[in-house]
């Protein structure tokens, strides 16, 4: 069973500002398990396979309260990492990256 952790950005939009608020959050993934952690917030969802380093790429889709988002990730060979995002009416609404625990990558989550 692959194992990971990472980082999460929920990107907000707020009723009277033309940009959208950034939240931090925390992004683990277990098998096909990814849990993404902000503030407010959690969701939690299956992959349709689990990542693997030289896997495909991800894409497929989620239903919403606010529609449809478009969930793309890949895996960026000299990052060790895999880069997701979720776009929902043209806009990226969430950022997310996770790697293994391993990776010097895991010093992300101090900033």
């Amino acid at each position: 069973m692959s194992s990971y952790e990472g980082i999460a950005t929920m990107y907000l939009s707020m009723p009277m500002a033309a940009q959208a608020l950034p939240v931090l959050g925390s992004c683990s993934v277990n098998d096909k398990k990814i849990n993404l952690k902000f503030p407010l917030s959690s969701v939690s969802f299956d992959l349709p396979e689990a990542p693997t380093d030289a896997g495909k790429d991800l894409e497929f889709k989620m239903a919403g309260p606010r529609g449809e988002m478009t969930l793309k990730i890949s895996y960026k060979s000299d990052l060790k990492a895999f880069l997701g995002t979720g776009v929902q009416g043209g806009q990226n609404v969430l950022t997310f990256v996770f790697y293994r625990a391993d990776s010097p990558l895991k010093h992300l989550k101090s900033l």
